[in-house]
């Protein structure tokens, strides 16, 4: 067994190779995950914890990528492994005597075993395994996007976005975050709905290339375009560059999204007092920013992932304007 409660990004990376896909460049990923949290949190955290929060959810997005993998990779997509890792939280002592699963298992364990030792872990645990039931649906569904051809705008925006854990993650704040004052959860709740959404169209941006290779059709990107008919499924598999030109003519539709998303957090930042969200505003501006720099890592017909320089620019190329009655739901 691997002891990862005496954390290191090497240990976590190594973990994550002995099982998963070799085309992942996790030792990159792991230390961007880590550096991410560094930043992006709530500002009512007691610092005293931020190095056990930024371990925990690194670790935590290694898992969701193992579970992830199951669902949405043509090359990985496995009902029955998915069914089962999907029970791992609900039913974390079962052995599976298979190495993805008893390792995906054995994280899990060492997440949960860290969060339940956060000081108001009991206070916000409720709300915790709720944010992480919505995650792992939000997988399941991929899985049925991709196996039973039910993509489709509303059910797409609904589900997919749950699977960015911000709220998760969150959770994870607040249980170290000695002076919440729980009464505000009511008005924190939909901010942390708008920053989800606006990470979640930061990875789509930065990932819809690296999904025309995975053939992954619950990708929000391509599942608007095959439901609204821009693509067909044999383009995505057998024609790569005309599903990448495609594609970009709806890049300004999930712009405009991220744009109303951060005028709703503006206007909804002096509703909440017991976190700053004026701070958190401009936390989730650069976590945005730098999910667009990754779009650089994920280039189709390319196995490898280089690293690149993170000070480049995030690019977005000007798209001719589109409209159609998705861009209204």
């Amino acid at each position: 067994m691997n002891d990862l409660t005496e954390f290191n990004l090497e240990k976590l990376t190594q973990l994550y190779n002995s099982v998963g896909l070799k085309t992942r460049n996790m030792k990159f990923f792991t230390k961007w995950y880590y550096d991410t949290y560094r930043f992006a949190h709530l500002s009512s955290i007691d610092n005293q914890h931020l190095e056990q929060l930024c371990r925990d959810k690194t670790k935590l997005s290694v898992f969701a990528i193992l579970i992830d993998d199951l669902a949405d990779n043509y090359k990985t997509r496995n009902l029955n492994m998915l069914q089962k890792a999907l029970q791992i939280p609900w039913n974390d002592s079962e052995k599976f005597h298979d190495k993805y699963l008893d390792t995906t298992k054995e994280l899990w364990n060492d997440i949960i075993n860290s969060v339940k030792n956060y000081p108001r872990f009991d206070e916000f645990k409720d709300l915790f395994y709720f944010d992480l039931s919505q995650f792992l649906t939000s997988i399941n569904y991929g899985y049925l996007a991709n196996s039973m051809d039910i993509a489709n705008v509303v059910e797409t925006k609904a589900h997919s976005y749950h699977n960015m854990m911000v709220l998760l993650f969150c959770d994870m704040d607040l249980m170290c975050s000695p002076n919440f004052d729980k009464k505000e959860l009511g008005k924190l709740r939909p901010i942390l709905h708008w920053v989800q959404d606006i990470t979640h169209v930061g990875n789509i941006l930065s990932t819809y290339q690296r999904e025309i290779e995975e053939q992954d059709f619950s990708s929000p990107m391509i599942s608007i375009a095959l439901s609204e008919g821009v693509l067909d499924k044999e383009t995505v598999k057998n024609n790569p560059e005309k599903t990448l030109k495609n594609l970009e003519y709806i890049i300004p539709y999930f712009k405009t999204r991220v744009e109303e998303d951060f005028q709703k957090i503006k206007d909804y930042a002096n509703t909440v007092e017991s976190v700053d969200i004026n701070d958190f505003y401009q936390q989730t501006k650069k976590a945005y920013e730098n999910f667009l720099r990754l779009q650089q890592y994920w280039k189709p017909n390319v196995a490898e992932i280089e690293e690149k320089e993170e000070s480049s620019e995030p690019y977005i190329p000007e798209i001719p304007k589109h409209t159609s009655n998705w861009a209204r739901m």
